[in-house]
């Protein structure tokens, strides 16, 4: 009731401007979409866009802001998207037709690079990037087929202009790299419907951010007390919950090992990681470098060294039992780097590196993928 009267209040007093949790389309306005997120409860990355729909009047602009965690992500619009997301809601399984961001050891240039086409299909060569005309971006009708930022650097963001012409509806896009899983919706209304404050947008964010928080946390306070689901796991390189599959904890648990000298630790991994000692060629999360010509490209500070190859993931049904792949990597005294390069793991087909130090010491390593993922091996 007084939330009511206080709104009739403002209303009049501001001389008919609507309040209290919508506005007018009076002039163009702007809402923020949060591509990734952090938390303060853990080290991790979410595949998602908070919020993941959001409400806007032909004329407006969505900023997408890149929440850099290490994962790379794309903002891709058009209706071979939309068939994409069609299909994925049809069959989970369902491959997507659009290009991969990062198809193998490279970003793919067909979709890394940005593109903006009125029709047709970009690249099948992932070495070939849409042409430079093709790369100038243009406003948002709702009738592209391809519409897409390319890949987003930390601290990019991705505005979205809707042109004035955008029939009302639904508009969905995701990421080239994660795939359908990491999808979002815009809304447009017609000019007449109020629709939700930025104020409002942006508490939305929040509440479905922490909404995931809240389902990871019970799996992550169980590592932290040494309690995993799997039978001989002791230390893990990353974690998540199985209720929750477009989370990561991208952490070492425990975050300090004690060793001995001569007795080989093991790690699970779990998503993708590295495990990589010494000095690095790189730093956590700044593996990506864009040349003049305007591709981008992986540092090769990735690539194993000292380790053998990790297995790569195959077609394991979901209900299989566990099984685990040892990768040893040997002795390290700790003169050297020492990585396991990007190894992909996940259940029920884990990868488990190991390692066997030669001297007493303290060891500290990281992932070269996810800032602030660190850990110490004590060794006696």
């Amino acid at each position: 009731m007084r939330r009511a009267l206080l709104c009739v209040f403002v209303a009049v007093f501001s001389l008919g401007i609507a309040a209290c949790g919508g506005s007018s389309s009076s002039s163009a306005q702007t809402r923020a979409v949060h591509v990734d997120g952090k938390t303060d409860k853990f080290n991790g990355d979410f595949l998602a866009y908070f919020p993941n729909q959001v409400t806007v009047h032909a004329g407006d602009t969505v900023d997408f802001k890149e929440n850099w965690t290490g994962e790379p992500h794309t903002v891709t619009f058009g209706t071979l998207a939309e068939k994409d997301l069609s299909a994925a809601k049809a069959d989970p399984n369902a491959q997507q037709s659009l290009p991969n961001l990062i198809p193998g050891e490279d970003f793919g240039q067909n979709a890394a690079q940005p593109c903006y086409l009125p029709s047709g299909s970009p690249p099948a060569d992932p070495k070939t990037p849409c042409a430079k005309n093709q790369q100038t971006q243009t406003d948002f009708d709702g009738t592209q087929s391809f519409y897409n930022s390319g890949f987003l650097p930390e601290g990019a963001d991705f505005k979205v202009k809707l042109s004035s012409n955008i029939k009302p509806g639904a508009y969905s896009y995701y990421c080239l790299l994660h795939g359908p899983m990491m999808s979002g919706t815009i809304t447009v209304v017609d000019s007449g419907k109020s629709i939700p404050s930025a104020d409002t947008v942006n508490n939305q964010a929040t509440t479905e951010k922490t909404a995931l928080v809240n389902k990871v946390l019970p799996a992550y306070n169980d590592a932290k007390a040494g309690k995993f689901p799997v039978p001989g796991v002791k230390n893990v390189a990353g974690y998540g919950s199985p209720d929750v599959q477009n989370v990561g904890i991208n952490e070492f648990i425990p975050s300090t090992i004690q060793a001995k000298v001569g007795q080989p630790v093991s790690w699970t991994m779990i998503g993708a990681h590295t495990i990589s000692f010494g000095k690095t060629p790189i730093e956590p999360g700044k593996f990506y470098e864009k040349t003049p010509d305007g591709a981008w490209h992986i540092n090769q500070g990735f690539a194993p060294a000292g380790f053998p190859p990790a297995p790569q993931p195959g077609n394991t049904p979901p209900n299989a039992p566990i099984a685990m792949t040892p990768v040893n990597g040997g002795t390290y005294d700790g003169t050297s780097f020492k990585s396991t390069g990007v190894v992909q793991s996940f259940p029920p087909a884990l990868v488990a590196p190991q390692l066997t130090f030669s001297k007493p010491g303290t060891y500290t390593y990281v992932c070269l993928i996810h800032p602030g993922m660190g850990g110490v091996v004590t060794v006696s």
